[in-house]
């Protein structure tokens, strides 16, 4: 980006306006996610590695600890009453990021969320739709922190969990409906458990819609909140008594232009201005045309998509490159901060230390000389021009 003539557009960067920390970028670890990664070896350079050029450095995993969409067949962990030992299918995952993720990204942190419980806890005996019963209630808590010590003993650095993926929605793959009253019950009696095994218990697990369910199952045993973006906006999560963080969100069919400006408003901008403190979205990688054995997301785009049929090579989507842009804005350790900027061009801060970034967007259709500076230092400002639909990461030392 190199400086140009004519109107220029200000954004300033108040660097002690600091606001919430940020905890990093990453997605999930799906079942058809690891059957590619097991193909592919080389793709975990390009999501994890923390010194690629062209990589989204994530720093999360999001685990399921179930059969998701996203699977080819039903499975659960095992459950004798006293311990959980993992299905072949939560094993290879497990595989996965213990001997090819980890040593090429040894900070990385896990969260593990399962769509659903064993059919014997369940309303209809069924992996697909039903209930949590509320007699179930004591031993699915029990399978859950049992679950978190496993992966803790092998390996995984698992740092949160969440109770049930989605608890208001059933469909025709592996999900589950859990009330509010054992939503309540879940997080009083496993919340503090996993405390004291290090491990934070992130509440509701759905979209921004849902925000009232915190509100009415109260936050005991919470550390933070998880939402997801399909449904509702990112204000209905503003003012929570606990953090909250992004923890799934889908690319579809949408155009690299229309995915830049959706995500940059509102999963970044609006969301962090909301009090967002990281982003997961959903699958890390898809084959090309990729479907399951249930009736879940057809149009799902991973940050990766690999050829149909098997062979060598990728192609990066925009969410790969979107999250990349965030990675580099926000590394580990930084804070959101204030600033200001013109109301059509997305600009978003983040601090660590002297360090001061931003990342946004340029919506428009014309190319933007933008006059970046730091409030309040003797940092001198800096004019660049971003071209029209680009995705933007400014960094510089204050001083």
């Amino acid at each position: 980006m190199a400086p140009t003539d004519g109107p220029v557009d200000d954004v300033v960067v108040q660097a002690d306006d600091l606001r919430q920390p940020w905890r990093g970028v990453g997605a999930a670890l799906t079942d058809a996610t690891v059957t590619e990664l097991r193909e592919q070896p080389a793709l975990i350079g390009e999501l994890f590695d923390p010194s690629s050029r062209t990589g989204a450095r994530l720093q999360w995993v999001r685990l399921p600890l179930s059969a998701t969409d996203m699977s080819t067949r039903n499975w659960g962990w095992r459950w004798n009453g006293r311990r959980a030992r993992p299905d072949p299918d939560a094993r290879a995952a497990v595989r996965v990021l213990r001997d090819q993720v980890l040593p090429v990204a040894p900070d990385l942190a896990v969260v593990a969320s399962p769509w659903t419980a064993l059919p014997r806890f369940k309303s209809n005996l069924w992996w697909h739709g039903g209930s949590l019963r509320a007699g179930a209630v004591n031993g699915y808590g029990r399978m859950l922190v049992s679950q978190a010590r496993w992966l803790l003993d092998h390996g995984v650095p698992l740092q949160a969990m969440t109770l049930a993926n989605e608890p208001g929605h059933v469909s025709d793959y592996p999900t589950m409906l859990v009330s509010d009253t054992s939503l309540a019950r879940l997080a009083s009696r496993v919340g503090p458990q996993l405390a004291a095994l290090g491990v934070e218990l992130w509440g509701l697990d759905h979209n921004w819609a849902d925000r009232p369910r915190l509100d009415a199952t109260g936050y005991d045993g919470l550390a933070a909140a998880s939402m997801h973006c399909y449904a509702g906006q990112p204000a209905q999560a503003a003012d929570l008594p606990v953090p909250w963080l992004m923890t799934e969100c889908t690319g579809t069919t949408d155009t690299a232009p229309s995915t830049f400006r959706w995500d940059a408003e509102v999963l970044l901008d609006q969301a962090s201005a909301a009090g967002n403190s990281g982003l997961l979205l959903w699958n890390l990688v898809l084959e090309e045309g990729w479907a399951g054995s249930f009736g879940g997301c057809r149009d799902c785009r991973g940050l990766l998509t690999t050829p149909r049929g098997g062979g060598t090579g990728w192609r990066a989507e925009p969410e790969h490159l979107f999250l990349a842009h965030v990675r580099r804005g926000a590394p580990p350790g930084a804070r959101v901060a204030g600033s200001t900027s013109p109301s059509d061009l997305t600009a978003v801060a983040f601090v660590r230390g002297d360090r001061v970034a931003v990342v946004g967007h340029n919506p428009t259709d014309r190319t933007r000389s933008v006059r970046f500076s730091v409030a309040g230092t003797g940092a001198a400002p800096e004019t660049v021009q971003i071209g029209p639909g680009e995705l933007y990461t400014w960094v510089r030392q204050a001083v």
